[in-house]
């Protein structure tokens, strides 16, 4: 059985002072029946990894660069997030991607993490044009397909189906929804390792709802956004996927 993942992105949000009091006061949650990640800006990484170090809350970075060192002014490379102790890494994400970022480049970000010891949560997602189109599932197969490309099947990895027009909108995909869509994304996956790979879903995620989302039998965790800022509502979170 697939074991149920929360991970919080925490976007561009927090001072790193704000964000070590917010990884302090998530220290308490019960992660026994689940697996927790957070994903804070890459200015937190140290002081927040210190945080968690001894703790089963594992760090994720929310991107890094198709390079390794070099003259890359800017960018991060995933040896330096694997030596700040990070575990995962957000790849494609639906911001990222609407600043540019396409199927090539995610690929090549997929081979990086693989190469620098990083499990890369792949994003994959439509936004509302592509979702009233009639072709989503047309769109999405291939952003997976897109992304296989570059995966190494023998170590882990993850998508994440975070349809666009449900982030920060106040939308909601239902959980029949997520699950239908979801789905079909696990029937692209290869045939030997389908049963295992585990997809989230992300798109406005909240207490209140993620117990709706992980009932579904191919939807095995919550990618969440806002609600990850404050340590009560993702704690909260965290129980009600506990509870599934």
């Amino acid at each position: 059985m697939r074991r149920k993942v929360v991970a919080g992105n925490w976007k561009m949000n927090t001072t790193v002072s704000e964000g070590e009091k917010l990884a302090e006061r998530l220290v308490d949650a019960d992660v026994s029946a689940v697996d927790v990640i957070v994903a804070p800006p890459f200015t937190h990484l140290d002081r927040v990894g210190s945080v968690l170090e001894k703790t089963d809350i594992a760090l994720a970075a929310q991107t890094l660069s198709v390079d390794t060192f070099g003259a890359h002014t800017g960018e991060v490379a995933g040896e330096m997030l694997a030596d700040l102790g990070c575990s995962y890494v957000i790849v494609g994400h639906s911001e990222s991607r609407g600043r540019g970022e396409n199927d090539e480049i995610v690929a090549q970000k997929i081979e990086r993490a693989f190469e620098t010891g990083l499990t890369p949560i792949i994003c994959i997602g439509e936004d509302e044009e592509v979702y009233n189109s009639g072709e989503r599932l047309d769109f999405l197969k291939g952003q997976v397909r897109s992304a296989l490309g570059a995966v190494d099947s023998s170590k882990a990895f993850m998508f994440a189906y975070e349809p666009i027009w449900a982030i920060g909108t106040g939308k909601t995909a239902s959980a029949d929804d997520a699950q239908s869509v979801i789905g079909e994304i696990r029937g692209e996956l290869p045939k030997e390792v389908a049963d295992d790979i585990r997809i989230l879903y992300g798109g406005s995620v909240k207490a209140e709802n993620v117990e709706g989302f992980l009932s579904k039998d191919d939807v095995d965790g919550v990618l969440v956004g806002g609600a990850s800022l404050k340590a009560d509502s993702f704690k909260a979170i965290i129980d009600g996927a506990s509870h599934v």
